[in-house]
């Protein structure tokens, strides 16, 4: 096993248990058929926290050649991140429905700031720790992106309660999220 795979191993667990508990939830809710009061919120923010975990597997293909040169404190950094993955997944869909109506829409109401902070969360540790391996590894210099913006942006929508600027944020995002890797094989 070579330094790559083995790294990527303890993070790619982390990984395949959010994509499992989406599924699971997402399975309970279709079992739960006319109980459920649908909503298209909380499925949208799931479908975000999905490509999100998708594309961070897609992108860490890339990282192989620098693996090496990974120090502790920057694996920390991608587990950390693997984690609030692993969270923003738990929140975006109810682990539990009871056996009375369910309303999605008062869950993505209740779990809403949870969701925003978590996903902004998660937004800044990858940055930090995409700019410090990049600097460190790679002799590369910090430039400012407008996608840091996001992190701002995110945490308002943990506080503002607009259902359609959370509806054409959450479908920007699953713009943004497929478009930035549609049509690249791996080798790209």
């Amino acid at each position: 096993m070579n330094p790559f795979e083995y790294l990527l191993v303890l993070a790619a667990v982390i990984l395949g248990l959010a994509v499992s508990d989406l599924a699971m939830s997402a399975n309970r809710l279709l079992d739960a058929g006319e109980r459920i009061k649908w909503d298209w919120l909380a499925p949208l923010a799931a479908i975000v926290v999905f490509l999100k975990i998708v594309t961070q597997w897609w992108t860490w293909f890339s990282a192989a050649p620098i693996a090496k040169g990974l120090t502790f404190e920057m694996y920390l950094g991608v587990l950390s991140s693997a984690v609030l993955l692993f969270l923003l997944a738990a929140a975006s869909l109810p682990d539990q429905i009871g056996d009375g109506k369910f309303d999605l829409a008062e869950y993505y109401r209740r779990v809403q700031r949870r969701y925003w902070l978590i996903f902004a969360a998660h937004f800044a540790v990858s940055a930090v720790v995409n700019a410090w391996v990049q600097i460190a590894l790679e002799a590369a210099r910090f430039a400012f992106s407008l996608a840091y913006l996001i992190v701002p942006g995110a945490i308002a929508l943990g506080f503002i309660r607009v259902r359609w600027l959370h509806a054409v944020a959450l479908l920007a995002l699953i713009g943004v999220y497929l478009a930035q890797l549609f049509g690249h094989g791996l080798g790209q």
